[in-house]
C-alpha cells in the first residue's frame, strides 16, 4: 500500500528549517538565524516572499523566531507579500479604524496591549482576545496578510491563537456543510466608522 506525503508548499523556503505546528494550520521557522529582514534584502528576495505568501495561503499562519524585524521592514514585507501576488495597485497597508497616528508609527502600525487592546484617544475597544475573531473582514478589499509582531511578552501567557475555517468546514457533516452552502454572510463593521 502506498504511503501518502504531505505536499510541501516551503518552494524556496526549503533550504531553511521548519516544521509544521499542526496537520492543518501552521509552519514554524525555529532557527533565530532566519530572519526576514535578511530575506527583504537577499538576491532572490522575491522568489523567498512569494513562496512565504504562498505558505501562508496553505498553512493559514506561518511563525519566525525572535525577529529583528524594524517597523519600515515590516511595512515593506507586507507591501511585498501583496505586490507579489497581485493585490490590487489601489490597495495600501491597511490603516485600522481605531489606531492612534503616532509619529513613531504612523497609522498602519496598531499598537495591541493586553493591559489595553487597541485603543485610540477618546474610544476604547474590548480586547480582541474577548472572543474568536478574524482580522478586518469588513473592509471592501480585505487584506490577504497580516503581520504580527510579538514586542514584549509576559513571563506566563500571552499567547495569540489560530484555527483553520477551512478544516473546521471540513470537519461538518454533510447535510451542514449543503445548509451553509446556501447561504450569505454579511460583515458590517460600522462600529469603526461611528467612533
Amino acid at each position: 500500500m502506498a504511503t501518502a506525503t504531505t505536499p510541501s508548499f516551503l518552494g524556496s523556503l526549503s533550504s531553511f528549517s521548519s516544521y509544521d505546528e499542526t496537520t492543518h494550520i501552521g509552519t514554524r521557522f525555529p532557527d533565530k538565524s532566519v530572519q526576514l529582514s535578511k530575506i527583504l534584502t537577499a538576491e532572490n528576495a522575491d522568489e523567498l516572499i512569494k513562496d512565504l505568501a504562498k505558505l501562508v495561503s496553505h498553512r493559514g499562519v506561518v511563525f519566525f523566531t525572535d525577529q529583528d524585524l524594524t517597523v519600515d521592514q515590516q511595512r515593506q514585507l507586507g507591501n511585498k507579500l501583496g505586490e507579489l501576488t497581485g493585490k490590487p495597485k489601489t490597495s495600501t497597508l491597511h490603516k485600522h479604524p481605531i489606531s492612534e497616528d503616532t509619529p513613531e508609527l504612523g497609522s498602519d502600525i496598531s499598537v495591541i496591549s493586553s493591559m489595553d487592546g487597541i485603543a485610540r484617544a477618546g474610544y476604547k475597544m474590548g480586547r480582541a482576545s474577548d472572543g474568536w475573531h478574524a482580522d478586518i473582514t469588513f473592509e471592501p478589499v480585505p487584506s490577504d496578510y497580516a503581520i504580527l509582531k510579538m514586542h514584549t511578552l509576559p513571563p506566563t501567557g500571552g499567547d495569540t491563537l489560530s484555527s483553520s475555517g477551512y478544516e473546521a468546514y471540513d470537519r461538518l457533516s454533510p447535510a451542514f456543510k449543503k445548509f451553509l452552502e446556501g447561504l450569505t454572510a454579511m460583515h458590517d463593521g460600522n462600529i469603526f466608522i461611528q467612533v
